[in-house]
C-alpha cells in the first residue's frame, strides 16, 4: 500500500531543479577557473580516463543524443581541445582524441570540480553525502 503524505514531494521535479542549479553554478565556475563548460569537461574527463572514443560511445556514456555529441565535439575541435578522425575499423564512425590543450584544461576542470564536490560534501555532511552518492549512482546506472 502506498504511503499517504501530507505534501506531495515531487522528487523528480526537485531533482531536476537541483540538477539545473548545480549545473549552472558548476558551469560558471568551470568557465572562470578552467575555461570550459560542464559538457566539455565531461568529454575531457572521459577521454583522459578511457582514451580515444567513438562519437557514439561518448553519447552513450554521457547520455547525449547524436546531434548533441556532434555539436559538442565540433565546438571542442574548433577550440583545439580534441581531434576527430575516421575510425580505422569502421569508416562510418569518427573517433575523438584528446589534445594536449584538452588534457591541460581537463586537469584544471578536475581541480575546480573537486573543490565544488568538497563544498557540497561539507554542506550536506558525511552521512547525507554518502546516501546521496549511493542513490544518484543507482539512478544513473539503472537501465
Amino acid at each position: 500500500m502506498a504511503r499517504i503524505r501530507a505534501v506531495d514531494r515531487r522528487l523528480f521535479l526537485l531533482i531536476e531543479i537541483a540538477a539545473r542549479r548545480l549545473n549552472r553554478d558548476a558551469d560558471a565556475r568551470l568557465r572562470a577557473e578552467a575555461g570550459v563548460t560542464t559538457a566539455q569537461a565531461a568529454v575531457l574527463f572521459l577521454l583522459a580516463r578511457r582514451g580515444e572514443r567513438r562519437m557514439g560511445e561518448i553519447g552513450e556514456m554521457l547520455s547525449l543524443n547524436p546531434p548533441a555529441v556532434t555539436g559538442l565535439v565540433t565546438r571542442m575541435e574548433a577550440l583545439a581541445l580534441v581531434t576527430k578522425s575516421a575510425s580505422k575499423t569502421d569508416g562510418r564512425s569518427a573517433v575523438v582524441s584528446l589534445t594536449e590543450k584538452g588534457r591541460a584544461l581537463g586537469d584544471a576542470a578536475d581541480i575546480s570540480l573537486r573543490g565544488l564536490n568538497t563544498e557540497l560534501e561539507n554542506r550536506l555532511g558525511e552521512e547525507d553525502s554518502n546516501m546521496l552518492h549511493r542513490v544518484l549512482t543507482q539512478l544513473a546506472t539503472e537501465a
